[in-house]
């Protein structure tokens, strides 16, 4: 049965749609039509494409990730988890745009396709099981230029050669091209409300180039951000959970986080101000 929630952002598609075309469009096409948009016409096109299932087929074939660890008691378990390969992508297989977006986009999407945001620990768990780890490309900050459609697109163009310079199709389950948007405690930061958090973009030696940090407001995009969807269906020696409900457990929460406690917030919610 459908959530509240799923259902409002189906009727907010349905009211946005005549903005867009109808016909499923590639990365190239889709880069073109919103590189002048305002931040919230550019996260509705972004939201409208996604949910419309124009997305590259691979984003849709989860990987599985199977890892150990110990709960709160140190009661060892074992872990499965399913993560979409690459970053959350508008466009075709052949044709496909990698594209930063704000948190509560990103969460609307996660949501409509029964999945999640992950947390550090999940960013770091993905990253030591990718096949493919890509050197983090980086631009020289110069005023609001890396918060720029030109800039967000060129950044997906370089992803997409660095796979091709490495032999390596798209679809291929590749880490280290993007920070991630996560969830953690920060969410329930009181000093920052309307906030994204970001964490990871791991070098080649395996450390991440950002901490975890909430610093930026929501409506702040750029270059550097990924979506990386995380199925709401986890195992656990063998038993199927919830993510969010993993996350905040007592006992459980520290097989896929870093915070001490259990999470009292698992995903973003609110709105953006209108423009």
């Amino acid at each position: 049965m459908m959530t509240g929630k799923i259902i409002f952002t189906l009727l907010t598609v349905i009211a946005f749609s005549p903005l867009f075309s109808k016909e499923s469009k590639g990365g190239s096409f889709f880069y073109e039509e919103i590189r002048t948009l305002s931040f919230a016409d550019r996260e509705r096109a972004i939201e409208f494409e996604a949910l419309s299932g124009n997305i590259p087929g691979f984003i849709k074939k989860y990987v599985p990730i199977t890892t150990s660890g110990k709960d709160a008691l140190g009661r060892d378990r074992k872990v499965t988890i399913f993560v979409s390969p690459d970053y959350l992508s508008i466009g075709s297989d052949d044709d496909y745009f990698i594209v930063p977006m704000g948190p509560l986009t990103a969460q609307r999407i996660a949501d409509f396709m029964n999945s999640s945001l992950p947390t550090p620990k999940v960013v770091d768990i993905i990253y030591s099981h990718s096949r493919l780890k890509l050197e983090p490309f980086t631009f020289i900050p110069r005023g609001n230029r890396n918060e720029t459609p030109d800039i967000l697109y060129d950044h997906s163009k370089i992803i997409q050669a660095q796979m091709k310079a490495a032999a390596k199709p798209p679809g291929t389950f590749v880490a280290g091209t993007k920070k991630d948007i996560v969830i953690c405690g920060k969410l329930t930061d009181p000093r920052r409300t309307r906030h994204v958090t970001i964490y990871g973009w791991h070098r080649l030696d395996g450390k991440p180039i950002q901490p975890a940090n909430n610093v930026h407001i929501n409506t702040y995009v750029d270059y550097s951000h990924g979506v990386r969807l995380v199925s709401n269906r986890v195992i656990i020696d063998g038993e199927v959970y919830s993510y969010r409900q993993i996350l905040g457990d007592p006992v459980l929460h520290t097989l896929l986080s870093y915070d001490n406690e259990p999470l009292e917030v698992t995903a973003y919610s609110g709105e953006y101000p209108i423009d």
